[in-house]
């Protein structure tokens, strides 16, 4: 059974669940990243045109509309910035920023957190949570479509999110009800609907 658009896999065995986090490896994050790389390499090209005076673009030089003063300057401007942006996303795929786990075994009756982060010393981020510690899980239902979140309520970590903020895909509240509902019955914790 997966939850998500498979990104989110459970596999299970008879006393442990895993889900799998993708992190920042998405096809929308490739998209993205490739859109503002592209885009903020056009404009530089064309503030380099107005710079030169000279239109990159087509073969006939001496149609150039853009003045180097100010607009030229403020490509220039856009395309660096477009640059760190595109670069930032890049390092973020790179790294695999947000990527992990959630480990539920009822066996020793630990529940784990793992993710990745930024690159140092602390990039391996761990937070365990013990079952008995569970107070409930908690399915929020908001009207609006895909904007059902689940929460695992706990006596001393307060309550942490189980569902991905920006996974929008086949993330609709009935998917993700029929998750926490398989989960609550695995981890023998109720079940609250909050409207």
């Amino acid at each position: 059974m997966s939850w998500g658009s498979g990104h989110l896999m459970r596999r299970f065995a008879e006393d442990a669940w895993l889900y799998t986090v993708p992190g920042a490896r998405k096809p929308i994050n490739f998209f993205w990243a490739s859109f503002t790389l592209l885009g903020s390499l056009g404009v530089l090209v064309i503030s380099a045109s107005s710079y030169y005076g000279r239109n990159f673009f087509s073969f006939n030089s001496s149609e150039f509309l853009v003045p180097f003063l100010p607009q030229g300057v403020t490509l220039t401007f856009y395309g660096i910035s477009g640059l760190f942006v595109s670069f930032h996303w890049w390092l973020l795929i790179l790294w695999n920023v947000g990527s992990g786990y959630n480990l539920y075994d009822k066996k020793n009756g630990m529940v784990r957190f793992f993710r990745y982060g930024f690159p140092g010393e602390n990039r391996r981020i761990l937070s365990k949570v013990r079952v008995e510690d569970i107070l409930a899980l908690q399915f929020f239902d908001n009207p609006e479509p895909f904007s059902g979140v689940l929460y695992m309520h706990t006596r001393e970590q307060g309550d942490i999110p189980l569902t991905l903020v920006d996974d929008y895909y086949d993330r609709t509240p009935r998917n993700i009800l029929q998750t926490a509902w398989d989960l609550s019955a695995f981890l023998d914790v109720p079940l609250e609907i909050i409207v």
